[in-house]
């Protein structure tokens, strides 16, 4: 509940996201009702090309990216992009760092640059009529053309899909919003002097 639950939507728009129990009156002193995720995506690149997976029904998922055997079979059969929801206290950075290391099992010597922020702001399946908020950190990291990333147990698929026709593919777990997202982010960064 937000702002000791007076006038519940305008205090919402009005409101700042600090959430704690000790929140000052323009915070939160719960998670707003539609929730709110931070997650960290990486976008591998290769040539042309960006490494996707389909997941495999794997009980891995709950320790390498905090999802549930139900929602890892509800998103098995399109295409996502490596990420995971930030742990408590970790920095985005490391999280980038974790998808790549232990997710899918890249070298530890990979750079992972500043990410791009995206967020968005929506009404989730799961709860009709509120607004759920995402914070997005976008990792672009380059290996070099043709590497061979092996596909760890927990991926049924784990391939190289060629940038320029990627938005045709089927995804999960709304994977083509931020597919999309950064796709214009990098039409954007490469369009720049």
């Amino acid at each position: 509940m937000c702002c000791r639950s007076v006038g519940l939507e305008e205090n919402v728009k009005n409101s700042f996201l600090w959430l704690a129990p000790f929140a000052p009156p323009k915070g939160f002193t719960s998670v707003p009702r539609g929730g709110m995720c931070l997650c960290a995506y990486l976008f591998l690149v290769s040539g042309g090309k960006v490494l996707l997976g389909k997941y495999a029904e794997h009980p891995a998922w709950e320790r390498l990216a905090g999802m549930d055997s139900q929602r890892v079979k509800a998103n098995a059969l399109g295409w996502t992009i490596p990420s995971s929801h930030l742990k408590f206290g970790e920095d985005p950075r490391e999280t980038a760092r974790r998808i790549g290391e232990e997710i899918l099992t890249l070298d530890k010597e990979l750079v992972y640059p500043e990410p791009y922020v995206k967020t968005f702001f929506y009404e989730p399946k799961m709860a009709p009529e509120e607004k759920h908020f995402d914070v997005l950190f976008l990792f672009e990291a380059s290996v070099g053309a043709g590497a061979n990333v092996r596909r760890p147990p927990w991926y049924e698929a784990l391939e190289w899909l060629d940038i320029e026709a990627v938005q045709s593919e089927p995804f999960s777990r709304q994977h083509e919003d931020v597919m999309d997202a950064w796709l214009k982010a990098r039409a954007r960064a490469i369009a720049r002097p």
